[in-house]
């Protein structure tokens, strides 16, 4: 019974993600499809998520989030020291490198954009907040997978597809890589991994000794940045994980 219960709520929260910044609105049979569940499952959560008011269903029959899903995020973004805390160094490295930075943390198997402070050049890398990306793919994934276990590395190697020219299509190679990430110190660099024509570096910001919390990355089109610069971009970096380190450790 109890098992029963807390599958209910996975499958609730995993509901509730399947909206994001490009997905407004679902159909019961989109929400079905992306859960993998039957139609008939996915109608009782989502009732009981309306009846809660984290769903809202409209007149053509489609769903999105509901007030309480604002609310609530109202409620975390007034508590949650990490925005204040952060914010000031990454504007800081960017204003350093001038590039694009970017704070991940792995989440629900994605690296998941929890800040982003766009480039001051042109010929932007656009992310949002709350944006969801591979973890097999650039940067932020390897230096983040450098510190999980072996499980979750093997997970993530079997969804391996290419979606840039740089993309790391053999296994090997990429265990290869995430085991050189972790000996550097969680430094990880690539170069049109996941999208072509833009180099990323990362680098760990750590909870406690090799408890990986988020990873912070730098990115620009990699026509400008060569050797020196990804040097320069590096030590930027993580002077500013360490800092950021010091304030969110109790």
């Amino acid at each position: 019974m109890a098992e029963d219960s807390v599958r209910s709520v996975e499958r609730a929260l995993s509901l509730l993600r399947c909206f994001d910044l490009n997905t407004e609105a679902l159909t019961l049979t989109e929400l079905s499809e992306k859960l993998s569940l039957a139609p008939s499952t996915t109608l009782r959560l989502a009732t009981v998520l309306t009846a809660q008011g984290f769903l809202q269903r409209s007149k053509v029959k489609t769903y999105s989030l509901g007030n309480a899903v604002y609310l609530l995020g109202a409620v975390a973004k007034s508590h949650f020291k990490l925005h204040n805390t952060v914010l000031p160094h990454m504007l800081a490295l960017r204003d350093a490198c001038k590039e694009a930075v970017t704070l991940y943390a792995m989440e629900g198997g994605y690296r998941v954009v929890y800040e982003h402070v766009e480039s001051l050049r042109s010929m932007r890398c656009v992310v949002r907040v709350s944006d969801r990306f591979p973890l097999w793919a650039g940067a932020a994934g390897k230096c983040l997978l450098a510190y999980a276990d072996a499980e979750t590395v093997e997970e993530e190697i079997a969804k391996v597809r290419p979606i840039a020219p740089g993309t790391i299509l053999d296994p090997d190679r990429f265990r290869r890589e995430l085991a050189e990430i972790r000996r550097n110190g969680g430094r990880a660099v690539s170069h049109g991994e996941r999208e072509e024509g833009i180099t990323s570096t990362a680098v760990p910001i750590f909870c406690a000794p090799d408890k990986i919390a988020f990873a912070l990355t730098v990115s620009a089109p990699s026509s400008r940045v060569d050797s020196t610069g990804l040097r320069s971009i590096f030590e930027l970096s993580i002077q500013a994980s360490r800092d950021i380190e010091r304030l969110l450790r109790p």
